[in-house]
């Protein structure tokens, strides 16, 4: 007579869930994700409420994860133990920006038909780099080359990094940079900069319409790291009459795509609390208008030419 192959696996301790997943790998990776939300650790009783599962099989993975390491043990109490730091480390080394943001480059490009890119912040320089960058297919279309720089003061991107950086830098920063005129749209009021960059802050979205090159509108969204931190923004950049027509969609689109590169660097960002003023704060989703973000109507520009400011 032969044996069902299910049981089988059971024997084998390797139960499948109906998804084809493992049991046995499904109930480990959801212990470390409790135990990595609970630094202070938890007994064997509240894993098993929490985990759904019998205790003889949480306490025979606890066993087993305490035997190599990735857990240990004191008194009735687990907690991560040194191979789960160790593990833990070596996936966010393995998890560059680059990396991370490539396929949500692509879906921006995919989406709106407009070039997309990343800015990162140059702190010791006031500046920002445009780095990675897919372009537009479109004949008409936003290009400039990776490793290009801007004055964090005028762009898009420069204005979101500008919003989450720390209060006491941001105030320097506006104090001393030479708020050097771009094209006859830049903003070069202090005071003017600081307010637009509070409201940044409170949006979650910076658009430029003809503030950095004369033919080109920017939007762009922060990026933030799994502590918070923010040293990089999503940007989709249009020619400008493009970029006039589709701002309401541009926005929404760089808000939800930066976010989902946060959460794809392990960013939580319920787990976040504000303590400098270099953290978020809560964002507005709906987008401010544009109005607020340009002043009054530009000339209509008949596009030729791939825009390379």
């Amino acid at each position: 007579m032969s044996v069902p192959m299910a049981f089988q696996r059971e024997r084998a301790g390797v139960a499948h869930r109906v998804d084809g997943a493992p049991m046995a790998l499904t109930r480990v990776l959801r212990l470390l994700r409790l135990l990595a939300d609970q630094p202070g650790g938890l007994a064997l009783a509240p894993l098993c409420v929490s985990m759904n599962a019998p205790k003889t099989s949480v306490l025979s993975l606890l066993r087993g994860l305490t035997a190599h390491g990735y857990l240990q043990r004191s008194d009735a109490v687990y907690r991560l133990g040194p191979e789960s730091f160790s593990l833990g480390a070596s996936l966010v080394s393995a998890r560059s920006l680059d990396a991370v943001v490539m396929p949500f480059l692509r879906e921006a490009v995919a989406r709106s038909g407009e070039t997309a890119l990343i800015a990162r912040i140059d702190r010791t320089a006031g500046q920002l780099i445009y780095s990675p960058i897919i372009e537009s297919p479109r004949t008409i279309r936003y290009a400039v080359p990776a490793g290009t720089t801007r004055p964090l003061f005028a762009s898009s991107a420069g204005r979101v990094l500008l919003a989450f950086q720390d209060e006491t830098w941001r105030r320097e920063y506006l104090q001393s940079t030479n708020l050097r005129a771009m094209t006859e749209r830049s903003v070069t009021d202090r005071e003017q900069l600081a307010r637009i960059i509070e409201q940044v802050r409170v949006t979650g979205v910076a658009v430029t319409i003809g503030e950095v090159a004369p033919e080109v509108a920017g939007f762009s969204a922060p990026i933030f790291e799994p502590d918070g931190r923010v040293n990089a923004a999503l940007i989709v950049a249009a020619p400008l009459e493009r970029g006039r027509a589709a701002a309401d969609n541009l926005q929404r689109l760089v808000v939800e795509l930066a976010a989902s590169i946060s959460r794809a660097l392990g960013y939580q960002r319920e787990a976040k609390i504000e303590k400098d003023g270099s953290g978020p704060r809560p964002t507005n989703e709906s987008n401010p208008p544009l109005a607020a973000s340009q002043g009054g109507k530009e000339p209509r520009n008949n596009l030729t030419r791939r825009l390379t400011p």
